[in-house]
């Protein structure tokens, strides 16, 4: 079928046939600076990744889902990404894909790209809308169909948005698209926002009058996969506000009502799908395909031929020509290119070697990315950088985390590169919307006549310090940060044991010092939860819902969740007390909300592990009431025969004192106290484990 929409172009064949190719966008260029100075010489869509150009992983993505036309938009740099598709398998006859450049210089968003490829009426049915930082495995033929059938039934229905399900903290989820949305039984959105650097969402009231079932989902990353009707482009097209796709989003579900316009939403769990749309977001997504999470989109699949890896133990990917010197190290989860040599007694880990490089003797790269023809001499450390093409470091230079050195940049020997320094042949003052978007001479020298720094440089060395804020706002220089930030946390993590770690967190939770701001207001929310709870008389698995969703809005733990919901229940007996409790009125108060709240304490207090939470909790707890305190036994008792804390869990608790560095002597001698306290019902535990035992 694709060889006769080839052989039909432009021959106006029905309206039937044409409806029946399935059609794609990429959209090639990113409409902002993440990546400079590096995008002021290359686009982003040909950045290699895992030394393959990232457009090459979303042609492949597109083409096994049986895309049939695909149009690249180009705007930057536009005759590098014509002449590599030019020269790539997609322009060869056997092609069962037709891959198309529209070139436009004048466009600055996503929202431009869309209004010029309607002004061109390149668009005839249904079509994929994709960026081309994309790397996916997903199937798109039964979702394209789903699409189609709803848009048969409801010609209202604009378009599907796929979604993968990934919580907070997912290695590539990346924190400027964090989002949190709402939608009814049929997936249809109902509400959408952005949430980088928010901390609460709010939802108008009429959300939920009319809708009697609703999800709110913040378990989701946006992988800029979008199933579109004809109807999306003539909206951009009639609304110039629409820039980004979180513009469009917003405007249709806002104008809802007037126009009609629907939008779904798709999830997938265990396909893979991110975006290249950050430097942390390239480490990630590099090391997943490494690790083969993308299969098929792998280093072995995605050679050209003749320059195939051989996959070795611990994930060692070994190009053609590889030298290797005795005495070398490739750790773990390591692509060395065709034709590069690898000196004696070097140590590589977690990185990536171009082709054609010469690494020196006693080098050691640790999350290193090194693009073709670069040159690293003896003596060398690098850790978590980005080295592009004909890059030369001399010998004996330290680069620190963070630092990405640009194209043809010389660093002179001895030089130690502050983490996150940017390096490029481009003189201080140049702006990257000083250059035309024409392609560039790769073997140029730096521009001007501005000497350079040498204490930054080095003797010999070629190329200025980029100054990352010119181009970019305050936001976008806070993104580029986290590349440094995130290899302090790795080499932070990696320095500490096990047992180091244990300790800091059972130092964390058995302090009573006041905890941090989120935590603060997960607390305060799960607080004003419970008394709902008490007062409207709401069902406990409404409560379990709404503390569900705290926790992920406010990203704490498992253990903190524990710990805080525990201590809020404790809490409740004492909030509308006038004066505080004694041990007398405080027992049947909490007993009463105890047995309500059983189901709750089922919920999270499961494991081993969560009982002690909660064990620690109550001792916490017990630290600041002394009423509390002294109700103590009877309170483990109820849990006791409720199921909820084990026998083994409360001796050993009992039996291993919780010891923090920041205690002062009265609150060491508190501890002994609680202790002291529920001795009795200790003691009466372990004569009923001996008559259990004896029996």
């Amino acid at each position: 079928m694709a060889a006769n929409t080839k052989k039909s172009k432009g021959k106006g064949d029905n309206v039937l046939q044409q409806e029946d190719v399935l059609q794609a966008v990429v959209l090639a260029d990113s409409f902002n600076v993440k990546f400079a100075p590096i995008t002021l010489e290359r686009p982003r869509a040909l950045l290699p990744l895992v030394n393959c150009p990232l457009i090459d992983y979303t042609l492949e993505f597109l083409a096994s889902a049986g895309m049939q036309e695909v149009f690249v938009f180009c705007c930057a740099h536009a005759d590098q990404l014509k002449q590599h598709i030019r020269a790539s398998k997609w322009n060869h006859k056997s092609s069962h894909c037709t891959v198309t450049t529209i070139v436009s210089e004048g466009c600055g968003s996503m929202g431009d790209a869309l209004r010029e490829i309607e002004r061109k009426s390149m668009i005839r049915s249904h079509f994929v809308l994709v960026s081309g930082d994309l790397v996916s495995n997903m199937p798109l033929k039964e979702l394209i169909d789903q699409h189609k059938e709803r848009f048969r039934a409801d010609k209202s229905s604009a378009m599907t948005l796929v979604f993968k399900k990934a919580f907070p903290g997912h290695r590539t989820r990346s924190l400027e698209d964090e989002i949190v949305i709402a939608t009814d039984s049929t997936q249809r959105i109902l509400n959408y926002q952005k949430m980088h650097g928010k901390t609460k969402a709010r939802f108008p009231l009429s959300l939920f009058e009319e809708n009697c079932q609703m999800s709110l989902r913040y378990d989701l990353m946006h992988s800029h996969i979008s199933i579109c009707s004809p109807r999306v482009a003539e909206l951009f097209v009639d609304n110039f506000d629409y820039q980004t796709m979180s513009d469009f989003i917003r405007g249709v579900l806002l104008n809802e009502e007037i126009e009609g316009n629907k939008l779904y939403v798709h999830v997938i769990e265990e396909e893979y799908a991110a975006r290249v749309t950050n430097l942390p977001m390239y480490d990630s997504i590099s090391k997943d395909v490494i690790r083969r999470w993308s299969h098929p989109m792998v280093p072995d699949n995605l050679t050209a031929e003749g320059e195939g890896y051989k996959l070795g133990r611990h994930n060692v990917y070994l190009a053609s020509n590889v030298t290797l010197e005795r005495g070398s190290i490739l750790q773990e989860d390591v692509v060395v290119g065709q034709g590069t040599t690898i000196g004696t007694n070097t140590f590589i880990t977690h990185s990536v070697i171009g082709k054609n490089c010469q690494i020196g003797e006693n080098v050691k790269l640790e999350n290193t990315y090194v693009w073709d023809n670069v040159t690293i001499e003896s003596d060398c450390k690098l850790n978590m950088a980005v080295l592009c093409d004909r890059v030369h470091i001399k010998d004996s230079v330290i680069v620190n985390s963070g630092c990405i050195i640009s194209f043809g940049v010389k660093v002179g020997p001895g030089v130690t590169l502050p983490p996150g320094t940017l390096l490029t042949r481009y003189p201080p003052g140049h702006s990257v919307f000083d250059q035309d978007h024409s392609d560039m001479d790769h073997t140029m020298q730096p521009i001007g006549d501005v000497p350079v720094d040498i204490d930054v440089i080095g003797e010999g060395g070629e190329g200025y310090v980029w100054n990352a804020t010119q181009d970019e706002d305050e936001e976008e220089e806070v993104l580029r940060q986290q590349l440094l930030g995130l290899n302090i946390s790795v080499e932070e993590d990696g320095a500490s044991s096990l047992e180091d770690s244990e300790d800091e967190d059972d130092d964390r939770l058995t302090s009573i010092s006041p905890p941090p701001d989120d935590t603060k207001l997960f607390y305060n929310e799960v607080v004003d939860s419970l008394q709902r709870t008490v007062d409207e008389n709401v069902k406990v698995e409404n409560l379990i819902l709404e503390v569900n969703s705290s926790k992920y809005a406010y990203n704490v733990s498992m253990k903190e969740l524990n710990q805080l919901v525990v201590k809020a229940i404790m809490e409740m007996p004492h909030l509308k007390a006038a004066e505080p409790l004694t041990a007398a009125q405080l027992l049947p108060a909490l007993k009463r909300l105890l047995n309500k709240m059983l189901p709750l304490f089922e919920n999270y207090i499961k494991s081993a592990e969560s009982q002690l939470d909660c064990l620690g909790a109550l001792e916490e707890y017990c630290l600041t009431s002394n009423s509390t305190a002294m109700v103590l036994p009877k309170i483990l008792l109820l849990f006791y025969e409720a199921d909820i804390l084990g026998e083994d869990m409360i001796l050993h608790w009992y039996n291993t004192p919780a010891v923090c560095s920041t205690d002062s002597e009265i609150i060491t001698s508190n501890r002994q106290q609680i202790r002291t306290q529920v001795k009795p019902f200790i003691k009466w535990l372990e004569e009923a484990e001996e008559e259990s035992d004896s029996d």
